[in-house]
């Protein structure tokens, strides 16, 4: 059965409501620890987006509107949520919409805080706009990228990169940065 976007909005109010706890938690270690793979995090998604920039993909998108973003529901991992709220940058969700944070202008979400998915997906027409050496560079960034994200999934509970609405069904009732 579907779930309606008032209660996907609640479910993520309460995730976003028990990692903002969870946070405070943390010992400084651990903090260190997340805080250093979200810095690679981050270095390697802007150097994607610089590729992405490179082949037009921003002109690209705005012709097409966004269809790819269209999916994009489940998509923020536990990595992309500890990003946004420790940086202070959390946007609004908006569950009505066909990705919570897509708004009129694009995604909501900052370069370095999007999900894995959204951030290393290529339609055709931007990939072949890509140099041969440009689409090999991309793809050795999207490893580099998935091993971060994994380090994430085998550290941590609630780290999936099903998306954090998906993981939390399975959790019975975990904390999201309980230790595997």
């Amino acid at each position: 059965m579907a779930i309606s976007p008032s209660e996907q909005q609640q479910r993520w109010q309460k995730i976003v409501l028990s990692v903002r706890k969870e946070i405070l938690s943390l010992s400084a270690d651990e903090r260190q620890w997340i805080e250093h793979q979200l810095s690679l995090i981050e270095n390697l998604q802007l150097e994607i987006h610089d590729l992405f920039l490179s082949a037009q993909g921003q002109q690209a998108c705005l012709h097409c509107q966004g269809s790819c973003c269209e999916l994009g529901q489940n998509h923020m991992t536990l990595a992309n949520l500890l990003a946004a709220i420790m940086s202070d940058r959390l946007p609004a969700a908006h569950f009505e919409r066909t990705c919570p944070f897509l708004g009129d202008g694009g995604c909501t979400l900052e370069v370095a805080i999007r999900p894995y998915n959204c951030i290393t997906f290529l339609c055709d027409s931007i990939e072949e706009a890509l140099s041969v050496e440009e689409q090999n560079r991309f793809y050795q960034l999207e490893q580099q990228l998935r091993s971060l994200y994994i380090a994430f999934d085998r550290r941590y509970i609630g780290s999936s990169l099903q998306g954090l609405l998906i993981r939390s069904q399975s959790m019975a009732g975990s904390l999201f940065l309980a230790r595997r």
